[in-house]
């Protein structure tokens, strides 16, 4: 039985910390940037669906209600992540140093 040194787990300790942090902080980005890309997909899908609704294409009435609220629900998922952010921006403007 290999006993190994508590150096050797502190340092695969630290480089799971390290690239943990870096995936984090470029992953924040990508789902900001997702959730404003959905919320412009989800009113794209409303808006198409209305019109096939409303030029008769189509007699399905469930689908154009469903196609809004995924709209709605991403909007709104996209607000509340703009919040989130303004608020971390402002409590750390607010911080002493």
């Amino acid at each position: 039985m290999q006993i190994n040194g508590i150096s050797g787990i502190i340092s695969s300790i630290d480089s799971i910390g390290s690239s943990k942090k870096t995936q984090s902080e470029s992953s924040f980005t990508d789902i900001l940037s997702d959730a404003v890309n959905s919320a412009q997909e989800s009113e794209g899908s409303v808006q198409d669906e209305n019109a096939a609704l409303l030029t008769g294409e189509t007699d399905d009435l469930h689908t154009p209600v469903i196609e809004a609220q995924k709209a709605e629900l991403a909007l709104e998922l996209a607000i509340q992540i703009r919040n989130k952010v303004i608020s971390a921006y402002k409590e750390v403007m607010n911080m002493q140093v």
